[in-house]
C-alpha cells in the first residue's frame, strides 16, 4: 500500500543543500511533498572569491578566508531550525586544491552548524548532473552537460537520470581568469593563449565526449546563465547559446581592452571580474566538442545535493549500490563479508552508548566490513593496503572525499599490526571514533577467520579505552581463538586500547 500524505517520511520535510563553490557560496531550502517532488523555499547567494584568494601553494588569503567564515555564519542562521539530517554541505575544486582544508572545513562546519563535505570532480558531476536531470525533460536522449564553475568544469553525458559518463577539468572561471587575463587585460593576444591553453587541457576527453555520443547539450551554473542573459540582452540569439553569439561578446571584450572598461548588458558587478576566464573555457568547449546550441539548466549541484538527500531519506542510497558494484567487481566473498559485517553490527549495537557512536558509523562500519578483503582481487600479501589505496582513490559514487578516507582506513587497519600512523588520513578530531570503528571491525574479522558458516554473537562491553569481549567457550579451534585474541590484545595496546578476554 502506498504511503497516505499524512504518514510518507518525506510529506513536509524542510531539505538544505549548501554548494561551497569557487567562486560563490549558495545555499537552496526546499520543501518536500509526498511524492518526492520539491518546492523551494528560500535561497541565499554570496559572491566569497575562494579561489581568487588560493594562491599558488594552495595558501588561502586571510581576508578571503574570513569573508568565507561570515557568509557561513550568515547561512547558520537560516539552518538553526532545519533537520540536521536534512543538510547537506559540499565543498568543491578549491577546497579539494586548499592546502589546510582539513583546518577550514573544522572551523567552517563549526560555524555553519552542519559538517562540510569536501566531494571529488567526478562526484560533483555526479551531483550536478542529478541536478540538471530533474529540471529538464527526458525525451532527448542522451545529453552533454557542461557546468563551469570557479575552479574546474564537469562534462557529463547522461540518459534520464543516469550519468554514463564522469569528467571534472581544473579549468574554471576564476582559475581561468587568474591564469589568462591578470590585471583585467581583456586584449586579443590573452584571449589566444587562454584558447589555446583550455584547448589543451580538453584535448584528452574530447574523443570520449564527441557529439556522436549525444542528441542535446545543456549548461548549468554562473558563468553559463550568464552568458544567456547576456546573449538575450544583445539580442544576438532567442533562445539558447551559439558559439557565433560566443564569438560576438568575445569580440565586444577585446574591443573594451580591460574589465575595467567593460561594459555588458545583464553582467554584473560581481561577475565581470571573472567573467572572462568563464567565457574562454565555454568558447573552448564548444569547439572541442563542436556543439551548436546549448540550453540552459536551473539545475545545478546544489539541486543535485537535495535530490542525493531524497534518495536517503527513501532508503535508495546511491552509497549502498556502490558498495555493492564494488563487491561484484572485485568478487569479494559475499559469504565471508556477510558473516563479519553481520557480527561487526552486533558488536557495534552493545557499545554505541559508551563510545557515543551514531548511525552514520554504523554503516561506515558496515560498509568497512562488506569491503574489508577488497584488496584480495589484486593480491593475498598485505592485502588490506592495497584494499585502503583501492578506496582512497576510486570513483565512489554517493561518497564525499572524507567518507572514502574513513572507508580506507578502516579496511587498512582491519588486520596485522596497528599502530597510530595507520590513522595518519584522518583529522585528529575523528580518529578517536575511526580507531573504536576499527576495532570493532578487526575483532568481527578475527572472529570468523576460520571462515565457516556458524553464527558468533559475542557480548562485548567497553569503558572508555578497555574493551572486554566474552564468546561461546565451546567454540570449535578455541585454541587458536584464544591465541589469536592474545595477539590482537598486543597490537591494541599500541593504540593506548587494553582487551580482555
Amino acid at each position: 500500500m502506498a504511503n497516505s500524505p499524512s504518514n510518507n517520511p518525506l510529506t513536509g520535510q524542510m531539505l538544505a543543500a549548501v554548494d561551497l563553490g569557487s567562486n560563490s557560496f549558495h545555499m537552496i531550502v526546499s520543501r518536500a511533498d509526498e511524492n518526492g517532488n520539491l518546492t523551494l523555499i528560500d535561497k541565499e547567494k554570496e559572491m566569497v572569491r575562494l579561489r581568487g584568494g588560493l594562491d599558488k601553494k594552495g595558501e588561502l588569503d586571510p581576508i578571503v578566508e574570513e569573508r568565507a567564515y561570515q557568509c557561513l555564519q550568515r547561512f547558520s542562521d537560516r539552518l538553526r531550525n532545519i533537520d540536521p539530517k536534512n543538510v547537506r554541505v559540499a565543498g568543491t575544486n578549491t577546497l579539494r586544491n586548499m592546502r589546510q582544508s582539513d583546518a577550514f572545513v573544522s572551523k567552517g562546519s563549526k560555524l555553519l552548524g552542519h559538517p562540510i563535505e569536501i566531494v571529488s570532480g567526478q562526484e560533483e558531476a555526479r551531483l550536478v548532473y542529478l541536478g540538471v536531470a530533474h529540471t529538464l525533460s527526458n525525451d532527448h536522449g542522451k545529453q552533454l552537460v557542461i557546468d563551469i564553475g570557479g575552479g574546474s568544469t564537469e562534462f557529463i553525458i547522461g540518459a534520464d537520470f543516469h550519468p554514463l559518463k564522469l569528467e571534472s577539468l581544473d579549468i574554471g572561471a576564476a582559475s581561468s581568469t587568474q591564469r589568462f587575463f591578470k590585471g583585467g587585460d581583456l586584449s586579443k593576444k590573452c584571449w589566444e593563449k587562454a584558447s589555446l591553453g583550455i584547448r589543451l587541457e580538453i584535448l584528452p576527453i574530447e574523443q570520449a565526449y564527441a557529439k556522436k555520443y549525444w542528441s542535446l547539450a545543456t549548461g548549468s551554473s554562473g558563468t553559463i546563465k550568464t552568458t544567456l542573459n547576456v546573449i538575450l540582452a544583445l539580442e544576438l540569439e532567442r533562445f539558447g547559446i551559439t558559439l557565433k553569439a560566443l564569438y560576438s561578446i568575445r569580440d565586444r571584450m577585446i574591443k573594451a581592452g580591460s574589465v575595467d572598461d567593460l561594459n555588458l548588458p545583464s553582467l554584473s558587478d560581481d561577475r565581470k571580474p571573472v567573467y572572462a576566464g568563464g567565457l574562454a573555457v565555454l568558447i573552448a568547449v564548444f569547439e572541442a566538442l563542436n556543439i551548436t546550441e546549448m540550453t540552459v539548466s536551473d539545475g545545478a549541484l546544489r539541486e543535485g545535493l537535495l535530490y542525493d538527500m531524497l534518495g536517503r531519506i527513501r532508503h535508495e542510497d546511491v552509497r549502498d549500490r556502490t558498495i555493492e558494484e564494488l563487491s561484484q567487481r572485485f568478487n569479494i566473498d559475499k559469504a565471508q563479508a556477510h558473516h563479519v559485517h553481520k557480527t561487526a553490527s552486533h558488536l557495534f549495537d552493545q557499545v554505541k552508548k559508551d563510545w557515543s557512536l551514531t548511525s552514520n558509523h554504523r554503516q561506515l562500519l558496515c560498509w568497512a566490513a562488506s569491503l574489508h578483503e577488497i584488496g584480495l582481487a589484486i593480491t593475498h600479501n598485505k592485502h588490506h593496503f592495497q584494499g585502503a589505496h583501492i578506496l582512497k582513490y576510486a570513483f565512489m559514487p554517493g561518497f564525499s572525499k572524507r567518507e572514502q578516507a574513513w572507508l580506507a582506513t578502516l579496511v587498512k587497519s582491519h588486520r596485522r599490526k596497528v599502530d597510530f600512523s595507520r590513522y595518519q588520513d584522518i583529522s585528529e578530531q575523528n580518529q578517536k571514533t575511526i580507531m573504536r570503528l576499527s576495532i570493532m571491525v578487526r575483532l568481527a574479522v578475527l572472529l570468523h577467520r576460520r571462515r565457516d558458516m556458524n553464527e558468533i554473537t559475542p557480548d562485548v562491553a567497553v569503558e572508555g579505552y578497555n574493551v572486554s569481549i566474552k564468546y561461546n567457550k565451546g567454540h570449535e579451534n578455541r585454541e587458536l581463538l584464544e591465541a589469536d585474541l592474545l595477539r590482537e590484545k598486543s597490537w591494541l595496546k599500541k593504540i593506548d586500547y587494553h582487551l580482555t578476554y
